[in-house]
């Protein structure tokens, strides 16, 4: 196996290069809205805030790894913008995702797939997960977000109480700024953002789910079990291929997830040239075509060795 070299350093020049393209597509949505009157103008301006949204998403999760910029502060700082934009406290991002990358490898003990391991749904859930899924209606995502990272019953059980009052604070922050904004600009909020902010959660939806859902991640139980070494964690991941241009300067090779979790101090710029054994990265068109022929149930709650019919 070839090494890529993963001990990159983060570089400011690089990192800054990346924020062309969103702020651009922002810059773009903005003009078309206040310059231009016409539905195709407003359709143009939704799809590339979506973009923009789905991509702060992708730019908080490099700033909750230290590895966007060179300073701790500075990617504090843009994380917690981002996290804003994203609706995800950037404090529970930071402690939940560090959970996710060490316990990988078990569904059960890592905080972001314990929900599902052995669901109790009634009819009406399941037949809501199977719609959603068939329609592309990100309930996934809404659930990830929020069950994830504004809920504290969970962090209680994982986190120490010095980073719950830490994270409840930005909770409570990020609330005010929310209320104020929706008190201010109501309208403009609800015509312009709200129809973009959907379709970026769409677009989240469906890179998001690739990443773990439908492999053969094994149960701890009530075995002791230690975290898996990240050269390992591999085998518990999936990547989707889409052309190099569009992964690096759109998706920030976000799409890369078995590189990420081989190398997750890696800074993003630079996962495009990691090498990862024995790789499972069908192209984005094929994973559309087999996994949206499964049912929601199948698909998030079933791994491959338990596959039934959609």
């Amino acid at each position: 196996m070839k090494k890529v070299i993963h001990k990159q350093r983060p570089s400011n020049t690089k990192a800054l290069i990346s924020l062309v393209v969103p702020f651009t597509e922002l810059g773009l949505a903005v003009l078309l809205n206040t310059m231009l009157y016409s539905p195709i103008s407003y359709i143009l301006s939704q799809l590339l805030l979506a973009l923009f949204f789905f991509q702060c998403f992708i730019l908080l999760h490099e700033c909750g790894h230290k590895s966007f910029f060179k300073s701790k502060r500075a990617n504090q700082g843009f994380g917690h913008v981002m996290g804003f934009l994203s609706l995800i406290p950037f404090t529970s991002w930071v402690e939940i995702h560090n959970l996710h990358h060490k316990w990988t490898g078990f569904r059960d003990k890592d905080p972001t797939t314990e929900g599902t391991v052995n669901p109790k749904f009634s009819p009406f859930a399941k037949a809501l997960v199977n719609i959603s899924w068939r329609l592309y209606i990100p309930l996934f995502t809404l659930g990830y977000r929020f069950g994830n990272y504004w809920n504290l019953e969970k962090m209680n059980r994982h986190l120490k109480p010095k980073d719950i009052s830490r994270i409840r604070l930005n909770m409570i922050v990020l609330l005010l700024l929310y209320v104020g904004i929706i008190i201010l600009v109501n309208k403009t909020l609800f015509f312009y953002v709200l129809p973009a902010y959907i379709l970026s959660l769409v677009i989240s939806d469906l890179v998001i789910l690739s990443q773990h859902s439908h492999i053969d991640i094994p149960i701890a139980g009530n075995s002791p079990v230690r975290p898996i070494r990240y050269s390992d964690q591999v085998i518990y991941t999936r990547s989707i291929t889409f052309p190099k241009f569009l992964a690096h300067y759109f998706l920030f090779n976000f799409n890369l997830h078995e590189a990420h979790h081989q190398y997750p101090s890696l800074p993003a710029y630079y996962l495009g040239s990691a090498i990862v054994d024995k790789s499972n990265a069908p192209g984005f068109i094929e994973y559309l075509k087999r996994y949206k022929s499964l049912s929601g149930m199948n698909f998030v709650f079933n791994t491959k060795d338990k596959m039934k019919t959609p």
